[in-house]
């Protein structure tokens, strides 16, 4: 009966250090991924950094006042997307009523474009 406990632990033994191996390269697929992320992320922040530079897109700023003339509220995010090769930012707008509202602008023209939840 020792014999055969012992036995188990051997074949055992040699299966741990491939599992560890293998949990290991499970892992390293998601770190590739994160840092193609920030690599994407610090690309569209430097296209975004040069749009404004060049005229070719309005800034944060201006985009900002646009929004607030035409909602009272405070902005509580913005964020910029590409949609059918348009740059949109989207604000978030916490009206002083309470209710949230989603200003969708164009972020080459300055124009709004929609107003979600008015």
């Amino acid at each position: 009966m020792i014999f055969n406990s012992r036995l188990s632990v051997l074949r055992l033994a040699p299966s741990v250090p491939a599992l560890l191996l293998v949990g290991l390269l499970a892992a390293l697929p998601t770190a590739v991924p994160a840092q193609a992320d920030d690599e994407h992320h610090e690309s569209a922040h430097d296209q975004l950094r040069d749009g404004v530079a060049s005229g070719r897109i309005k800034s944060l700023a201006d985009l900002r006042r646009t929004v607030l003339a035409r909602v009272d509220g405070d902005i509580v995010s913005a964020r910029i997307e590409q949609e059918h090769g348009l740059e949109l930012y989207e604000f978030r707008v916490l009206r002083n009523d309470g209710r949230l509202v989603e200003v969708e602008v164009d972020a080459r023209t300055g124009e709004i474009r929609e107003i979600e939840n008015d």
